[in-house]
């Protein structure tokens, strides 16, 4: 794609309700989206940074100014033909900043799906021997009150057709909280804990104690920089560990796996700053036979979408955050995604149009849009 000029905006989604884990709370989604253009062709991308810089050090308007300031103007410096493949050497000299990088990424990589009538599923699984139709639906459920509060709305998520609960859990939100939680599920419906970093490794007797849960894992239980403690957690633990925060990239998943620090993968695309280097990663826990997932960010439409073509790949073997629309947004920017099937089993549609293969609702974009710029040549 020649790319000649680059739209910016800052929307805004209500959420249906607060989300709460160890990192903060978020009650409206803002969200940059970005779309390019040159030509007859246009891609979108989202960027998955956070209202807020509790997650990660992104956050929606520091990602803002480093699209409109740092890697918008080099991206149009690069002049020519860019595909997604060349975004690296574009922004070699820029440290950091992989969510506002993948959001790029993700839109060259839809301009390429448009244009050459493939969808992004087949370009992140070019030797898929076919693209799934559906992926099994998982949702994530932020801290509640109480354990009773949990159990019930455990219950209304397996009866909507979720096959996987994952809940956030934190110190002194738990022990209980998690056996509410499987006692509303039963054993059938795969359960598992999301910490967000809240623990440390003097936690470990606590930990322990949600052996006796059946859980697939407990994900990302300890900071985000400390692959040796969670390589010990590991050793005094039965259940997997499962690392989120902590991978950065293909390099640092590769340490975490050899060291012992997870068993289990969380893929974030906007995290490793490409939705390309995902897609290898998932090869690569595909060959060595490791459990991988795709993991969310109270994605938008275009977030969603891309997840749920991430999703699609063969590597992922577990369920991912893929969750519908109606979890967290009343309205979105595009068509909404709907869970069908029965009692755990919900499967969600993979868009199979060319590249997010969904259409932007241009009159719900503007209501929703709260800041808007248009960077040129």
């Amino acid at each position: 794609m020649h790319v000649e000029a680059v739209e910016l905006r800052v929307i805004a989604l209500p959420m249906v309700s607060p989300f709460v884990a160890a990192h903060g709370t978020v009650s409206t989604r803002t969200a940059v989206i970005i779309r390019l253009l040159g030509g007859e062709d246009e891609g979108w991308g989202e960027c998955a940074a956070l209202p807020e810089p509790t997650y990660s050090e992104e956050f929606v308007d520091g990602a803002y100014l480093a699209l409109q300031e740092q890697l918008v103007p080099r991206l149009l410096a690069a002049g020519g033909t860019l595909t997604a493949t060349d975004l690296s050497s574009a922004f070699a000299d820029v440290i950091g900043h992989p969510m506002a990088k993948a959001s790029i990424e993700l839109a060259l990589l839809d301009a390429q799906g448009r244009r050459d009538s493939i969808a992004l599923t087949q370009i992140l699984a070019p030797h898929s021997p076919g693209p799934s139709q559906h992926v099994p639906a998982g949702v994530a459920i932020g801290l509640l009150a109480t354990p009773e509060d949990l159990a019930a709305e455990v219950s209304a998520r397996v009866a909507e057709g979720y096959g996987r609960i994952k809940i956030k859990i934190a110190p002194g939100r738990d022990i209980d909280f998690i056996r509410a939680a499987r006692n509303a599920t039963g054993a059938s419906i795969e359960l598992c804990a999301d910490a967000n970093g809240a623990y440390v490794l003097d936690d470990a007797k606590t930990l322990a104690e949600l052996d006796a849960f059946g859980l697939s894992y407990i994900e990302q239980p300890l900071a985000a920089d400390d692959l040796l403690n969670h390589a010990e957690l590991a050793r005094r633990i039965s259940t997997r560990i499962c690392l989120d925060e902590s991978l950065t990239s293909a390099t640092v998943t590769q340490e975490a796996l050899d060291s012992g620090a997870c068993s289990v993968v969380c893929v974030k695309a906007p995290r490793f700053g490409s939705w390309l280097e995902a897609a290898s990663i998932l090869d690569h826990c595909a060959g060595l036979g490791i459990d991988a997932w795709v993991g969310g960010m109270l994605d938008c439409g275009i977030g969603r979408a891309a997840n749920i073509a991430l999703a699609a790949h063969p590597g992922a073997t577990l369920t991912g955050d893929i969750a519908a629309t109606s979890r967290f947004f009343t309205e979105d920017i595009c068509a909404p995604f709907t869970v069908s099937g029965p009692r755990g089993s919900g499967t969600i549609d993979v868009p199979v149009g060319p590249g997010l293969g969904i259409a932007i609702d241009a009159a719900t974009l503007s209501k929703l849009t709260i800041r808007t710029d248009t960077v040129r040549l």
